[in-house]
């Protein structure tokens, strides 16, 4: 068995999949940057560590030694910056998820008999009722860069039988995404801003039943096929209320009309196309889409992956259970 590669092995999800990796007796290269989050912790794991940049063609190569097998995690997720010309955001993002995409496939071209794609939901867009069949529309930047990463590589797959496959996590969550962490600054007031009552459903993929999914699809998937990895539906009350107990909070029932915020955002929007640009507070994509997304129902079927024989081997309860004594221990909660 030749090397298996990870990108962005130092991520949040990718130090899960690192991890399970390691733990299956293979030989795992991790390909990181020298600033990833979870870097210290990866280097425990007795993987090999490489340094690279998917941009970098020429750090490429010594990466891809001697590797039969690619799990290509690495990607930018949010904007770097609060400001951007109209199209700057989706350029950045495009450049790392397509591009960088591109050119790990085309170094990897004839060399691998696996390469695993991680995508989004966002590359399929936002519906009440979406299965793998349903036509990708996109609506963020992130969506359409996973989206484009995608098209490349199921082309590539087409034409000269590329062994690529595709696996669309939903909202991830468990131990050690430190992004969440924001979370429980809420949760400290008993207080987490829906916007509308909270009732609608989001598809969240715990990170543990994500990696066992992944290893399936890995292991008896056709090359070329696509699939949604989500929990079964819940609401965003639900999920955010067991959040905030599993880290010893307790939320309140009050929430945020509609009505109140939408005056700010369409101020926001008109001010962004008088002066050609986009405004991101704290790196974060507030806008009207983005409310009617978090305040709408979007459910991804995971029929096919179960079918696949993926079932989740944590509750959602567990989950959420082990997610929040995480952040307890690590004092971030």
């Amino acid at each position: 068995m030749g090397i298996t590669l990870i990108t962005g092995a130092a991520g949040f999800i990718g130090s899960h999949l690192t991890e399970a990796l390691a733990k299956s007796g293979r030989q795992v290269r991790a390909l990181v940057q020298h600033d990833s989050r979870h870097l210290e912790f990866v280097k425990t794991l007795g993987v090999e560590i490489v340094y690279g940049d998917l941009l970098d063609k020429a750090s490429l190569a010594p990466a891809l030694e001697g590797v039969d097998e690619i799990y290509h995690l690495a990607a930018a997720v949010r904007p770097s910056g609060w400001f951007y010309s109209r199209n700057g955001l989706f350029k950045e993002l495009d450049k790392v998820n397509h591009e960088g995409t591109r050119n790990l496939a085309e170094a990897a071209r004839g060399k691998v008999k696996l390469f695993l794609y991680f995508s989004s939901i966002a590359s399929a867009g936002v519906r009440p009722l979406m299965d793998e069949t349903c036509e990708a529309l996109p609506e963020t930047e992130y969506g359409w860069s996973k989206y484009n990463g995608e098209k490349y590589l199921l082309g590539l797959q087409k034409s000269e039988g590329f062994p690529v496959k595709v696996v669309r996590p939903g909202s991830v969550f468990g131990a050690r995404h430190l992004s969440m962490a924001l979370l429980f600054k809420f949760f400290r007031f008993s207080f987490f801003p829906f916007f509308g009552p909270g009732n609608n459903t989001v598809p969240f993929s715990y990170v543990e039943n994500l990696v066992d999914a992944v290893l399936l699809v890995a292991e008896k998937a056709p090359a070329g096929e696509v699939y949604f990895v989500t929990e079964d539906p819940v609401s965003m009350r639900a999920f955010f209320t067991g959040m905030a107990e599993a880290g010893g909070r307790r939320l309140s029932a009050f929430y945020v009309p509609l009505w109140l915020i939408y005056p700010g955002f369409v101020l926001k929007e008109a001010v962004e196309r008088l002066f050609f640009m986009r405004f991101f507070p704290l790196r974060m994509d507030v806008r009207l889409d983005s409310v009617r997304v978090a305040s709408g129902d979007w459910v991804c079927s995971n029929a096919k992956i179960k079918a696949l024989g993926w079932k989740p081997r944590v509750s959602l309860k567990e989950a959420l259970a082990r997610t929040g004594r995480w952040y307890v221990e690590n004092g971030l909660a």
